[in-house]
This record gives structure tokens, sequence and C-alpha cells, in this order.
């Protein structure tokens, strides 16, 4: 079955067709919010026949839109996973005896490292040295960190390893507070088109249009709900009101007319900022930084919120309707929720940011493990409503 499916049964079934109807299909697309039903069961099944170990896939993470499956394959990645508790160099030395680092011990910050390796790295703000007591004197324990991906592209290797160092983790005795995160950069080329699509005029406007495009959809349109899904470990996001703002690109040889993110708040034109974009046009990254996540060891989270991200570049590339939605910015369902004393539970939001980016439809398994994050998740308060910070 490979068309789009607007309703939960296929044309001409009958009202008893039976369930297994949708576990055929997975790799169909459904329109969203009318075709809801196969998803909401595709999920279900997932929690009482295999504990939610389908949501994890080794494959077609990106394939949101089948049919732009030959540019979405050249899209890479990052990760930046930030961990608390276990010992750096133990983690370090762990991941290095996977094969997964190219040195067995943490390295500082922001120094070279290899192209094709994750690196464990020192964080000033999350490492800190357990001393020694006095049955050991003189010993201590560099504890805390963040693991580093080299680029990665969405292909079964690259899930692999990014479950092995979150197994490797986890065994090692981290854990995630308050203060890690989990980030999630692209590199900018994902809104570029190749050298032969137009003009380099033509190439470098449909960017800044794009990028343009990316800034309105994630700060404006879904902010409400993005920052629901980036709360899915802990429930309460980890943010202060400072890092609650869009963060332009650099000026430079990408920017040659006003620029378009001036609307935005100045006071978020940092690297801190939640949509970091101060390294487009940067020769030695050129990246789009999401930072909104609150830190997590579950494989899964990971790989729904790098989809959450991944939906929003497509967005902002092929859909221009999608900017029109009226906005729905941080806060915005918990003041509903206050207004009409009624709990805004249910996966509306949620349905309205996938059908805006994915108008022709989205694969059952991609929106359910979205879905899944979504109830994991909660809503945040109003950028006024929050505290210097926790």
């Amino acid at each position: 079955m490979t068309g789009a499916i607007g309703t939960s049964q296929a044309p001409g079934a009958s009202a008893a067709q039976p369930f297994n109807y949708f576990e055929t299909a997975d790799g169909s697309l459904v329109c969203l919010p009318e075709g809801a039903a196969p998803v909401y069961w595709w999920l279900n099944r997932q929690g009482v026949s295999e504990d939610f170990t389908a949501l994890y896939r080794t494959e077609e993470v990106f394939g949101l839109w089948p049919s732009r499956r030959d540019i979405t394959q050249t899209w890479t990645f990052g990760l930046e996973i930030e961990f608390g508790a276990a010992n750096r160099e133990w983690v370090a030395s762990e991941l290095h005896a996977r094969g997964i680092t190219a040195v067995a011990e943490p390295r500082r910050r922001h120094t070279p490292r290899s192209p094709a390796s994750w690196t464990v790295e020192v964080d000033p703000a999350l490492t800190w040295e357990l001393g020694g007591s006095e049955a050991w004197p003189g010993t201590s324990s560099p504890l805390g960190g963040e693991v580093v991906s080299p680029p990665l592209s969405d292909t079964p290797e690259t899930w692999e390893q990014v479950s092995t160092v979150l197994e490797v983790l986890r065994a090692c005795g981290a854990d995630v507070s308050g203060k890690c995160g989990f980030h999630v950069h692209f590199a900018a080329d994902a809104l570029r088109d190749g050298q032969d699509a137009a003009s380099a005029k033509g190439r470098q406007d449909a960017f800044l249009t794009r990028i343009t495009r990316l800034a309105v959809l994630a700060n404006a349109c879904f902010e409400d709900v993005l920052f629901r899904m980036a709360s899915a470990e802990g429930g309460c996001h980890r943010g202060q009101p400072f890092i609650y703002r869009h963060s332009p690109p650099r000026l430079g040889e990408y920017w040659t007319f006003d620029e378009p993110a001036q609307s935005f708040d100045r006071a978020g034109t940092s690297r801190h900022a939640v949509l970091n974009l101060t390294d487009v046009g940067s020769r030695e990254k050129d990246i789009i930084e999401f930072r909104q996540s609150n830190g997590t060891l579950d494989r899964r989270v990971v790989q729904a919120f790098v989809s959450a991200c991944a939906a929003l570049i497509g967005g902002a590339r092929w859909s221009p309707e999608a900017v029109l939605v009226s906005p729905e910015p941080l806060g915005y369902h918990l003041a509903l929720e206050a207004s009409t004393d009624a709990l805004v539970n249910s996966a509306a939001p949620l349905w309205r940011l996938i059908s805006a980016v994915c108008p022709d439809g989205v694969p059952i398994a991609t929106a359910g493990a979205l879905l899944w994050l979504h109830r994991r998740g909660a809503w945040q308060r109003s950028l006024a409503g929050l505290s210097p910070g926790f």
C-alpha cells in the first residue's frame, strides 16, 4: 500500500475490517490529522508487543519525504550528548575499546579531532572532580562531560553507533541533570540547492529564504510543540530565559540584503540560543544547531528529536506555506489551559506541525515516533513566566 491514507480505513473497506489492516501500513503515508487512527494503532502495538523497541530504527529516519530520498540521504548531522556522574575517562576508554573514538582519553573542548570519530570532551559547565576520601587519599574521579559525534548520515551504521554510545554511557553510570542538554546540528547544505540547480544568485536567494523560513517555523509557528518534545526527559525544560531566542546567521558572504531575521529579539543572537545559526556560512562549521532538547540517554528520544529537527529542515525547504499557519509560541497551550480550564493534551498541535511540513503525508512509523515523544513531554511556560534558571 503506497498511497496516502486519509482515514483509518482503505477505500472500500468495511467498518468491520480486522485490526491487522494497520499492521501492514508501516510503509504507507498518512495524511494528518484525518489519518491519525493508523498512527495511534501502530504506536499502541509497539507498547503492547515490543516495549517500544520498534521506535528505534536503523534506516529511513529522514524518510519523511519518500520522493525526495535522493536529497535527504545526502544530509549530514551531528550530535552533542552531555552527561553527568560517570567518570569521563572511563567513558572515553570504553568507547575507544568499541572502536567509536580515535583516542582513549577525554579531549579539551574545541580541540582538533578526527573527522570520522566520536570524541569525549571536557565541558567546564558539566564536569567536576570527586576528591579523594580518607580511605583513598590523593585520588580523584573526573566526572561528567560531553560526547560529540563526527558528521553522520542517515544510515544503519550511524544509528548503530548512536545506540552503542548511549549504551556505554549508561553502563558507565552516566545520568542527565538539569544542566545537561542534547544538541543536534545539521550541515547548512540541507537547505541549499546543487550547483546546477540555478544561477549563483538564485541559489543564494533560495538559501536565505529557506533559512529565514526555518527560523519562523521553529521560533513562532511551532515553538510550543517543539519545546514540549524537547522536554521529554524531566517534564520541565532546563532552559533559562536568555536561550529562548532565535540566533540569526553570521553576517558574511551569504548575507547580501537586509537581515531577514532582524524582527527576532537581538538578545538571542548568540550561539547559546535555542536555534543557533551563528555558524551558518562559517568555513569551519557551516551548521544549523538545534539546542532545545533536555539531556537524554534514551536512544528513542535521541532519534525522535533528530527526526523532528529534520522535519523542520524539510519544511523550510519544500513547504513554503507552512509558515502561514498561526503562531503558537512558547507558553501558548498552558495559557489556553488556564483560559479554558481544560487540559490540552491531545496530539492536535503535533498533527498540525507534521501536516504543515509534510503535506503529502508521512510514514506511519515516523508519525508514531513523534507522537510517542510528544506524549512524554509537557507544555512549558511562556518566556515571561520563566524563572532565571533551574
